[in-house]
């Protein structure tokens, strides 16, 4: 459940408060060009996003990696021309009457420039987001499992943290805008352009530096260290959001605004007491997002305490030869995951996992510590007596060890009696191709 509430939380939410800070922007001072335009770069990316998301998620394609370093690259680049034109033609649209050329002219341009950003960054954030319910891994336990809600609800609760956070800072903003507090916004909009387009430098200096396209050291190193901080850029963009909260909340204070009837007195009330509670749901989105990047990271760590490899018995026939493995009941009766390995002639360590199924009974499970699926990765053995394959974290039901499909142990030929669990060697040769030397 945390995995997915993590990652979602790291993908998005910092794009999520840019957004919502650009729309505030145009729906203040672009007024419906603004709003129609605006809302076509959110839908255009969302669907461009998924495009992206269903090919480079169900196709194989040659270069695949370039398709998210164009994303970085656009991403930067509109914002840059977004800087640009708030630059240029900010004070146009901010000082001139509603009806100038100039105006209106400006409004279209900067609108375009937002549209395009806002559908460049989507496309670069939002594919990720968008297959994350197609990676639930339940270990063959379906969509009709715990498993599978856990991840669910994470995920879920993940995208509606970021929705908040949108729909908290776009509110605000508005709520600002309507009380007059126009500068302090516009203001922490524009340093947040920065700190997103740092953001977005690293991300691209990580793809270019690494394949070597960019061959130098020192942006290799920023682009690690900006990797190492990631999350500090969200916070930053919730810090200007709390700033314009801040000034909203102390204009509700002192701001003194002359009342002409008392319906008015409580609509502008009614104005200030919203902005306020937009505050304090940024706040807990805040809270939310500083949780998910250190607390729940911490909580979400796997301590893997792995079962000793034990040598089983190794019997031979008439002629010398290794002919079988016994593991005797009395080593594994203790319901706790075993592990066994055996070194064949060609040198691979194969090895394999018993474990008693069920309290009070003979019934064990007996496969090899790898998977079809995750491979040679194995499992172990949780706090709580679970046990977990390595690679992909799923529980596994006790009960299907021993049985084909999904996460569980690969099987494999063996005989039990009352006294020991064999396995013939054979089984060992033929799957040996399973682990590595």
């Amino acid at each position: 459940m945390l995995t997915y509430l993590i990652n979602v939380s790291n993908d998005m939410l910092a794009l999520s408060l840019l957004i919502g800070m650009m729309m505030a922007f145009l729906d203040t001072y672009c007024k419906n060009s603004g709003k129609i335009v605006a809302r076509i770069g959110l839908g255009a990316g969302i669907i461009i996003a998924g495009v992206r998301a269903y090919f480079t998620n169900t196709r194989r394609i040659k270069n695949g990696w370039m398709i998210g370093t164009y994303g970085y690259g656009f991403t930067l680049g509109f914002l840059i021309l977004t800087a640009i034109a708030l630059a240029v033609f900010g004070y146009f649209l901010i000082k001139k009457p509603e009806k100038s050329k100039l105006k209106i002219a400006s409004s279209w341009v900067i609108s375009i420039c937002f549209a395009l950003l806002t559908a460049a960054a989507l496309y670069s954030s939002l594919p990720n987001v968008l297959v994350y319910p197609f990676q639930f891994n339940t270990g063959g336990n379906g969509i009709i499992s715990s498993e599978f809600f856990l991840r669910l609800g994470g995920y879920l609760l993940g995208i509606i943290i970021c929705l908040l956070s949108f729909i908290g800072v776009y509110k605000l903003y508005m709520c600002a805008a309507l009380k007059g507090i126009k500068a302090v916004p516009f203001v922490t909009m524009c340093i947040a352009f920065i700190i997103y387009g740092v953001f977005s430098f690293g991300r691209l200096m990580a793809v270019l530096t690494t394949r070597k396209i960019i061959d130098n050291v020192d942006l290799f190193t920023f682009s690690a260290q900006s990797n190492n901080i990631a999350s500090w850029y969200t916070y930053g963009l919730f810090i200007l959001s709390l700033i314009t909260a801040a000034a909203f909340i102390i204009g509700s204070f002192t701001k003194k605004e002359p009342f002409s009837t008392k319906a008015q007195r409580r609509k502008q009330r009614a104005l200030w007491r919203s902005g306020k509670r937009y505050f304090a749901a940024l706040l807990i989105c805040f809270i939310a997002g500083i949780l998910c990047s250190t607390l729940f990271v911490d909580m979400n760590k796997v301590v893997i305490r792995e079962a000793p490899v034990e040598d089983p018995v190794i019997v031979k026939d008439k002629s010398g030869e290794e002919k079988e493995l016994q593991v005797p009941i009395e080593m594994v009766s203790d319901g706790h995951l075993h592990r066994f390995g055996y070194k064949t002639a060609d040198g691979n360590q194969v090895r394999f996992i018993v474990v008693l199924k069920q309290e009070n009974t003979s019934n064990y499970g007996v496969g090899l510590d790898a998977c079809e699926i995750c491979g040679e990765a194995g499992y172990y053995e949780n706090n709580g007596g679970q046990i977990v394959c390595k690679k992909c974290n799923v529980i596994m039901n006790r009960t299907t060890i021993g049985m084909k499909g999904g996460c569980n142990p690969i099987i494999i030929d063996y005989d039990m009696d009352e006294n020991a669990i064999t396995v013939p060697v054979s089984e060992m040769i033929k799957n040996q191709n399973v682990f590595k030397n």
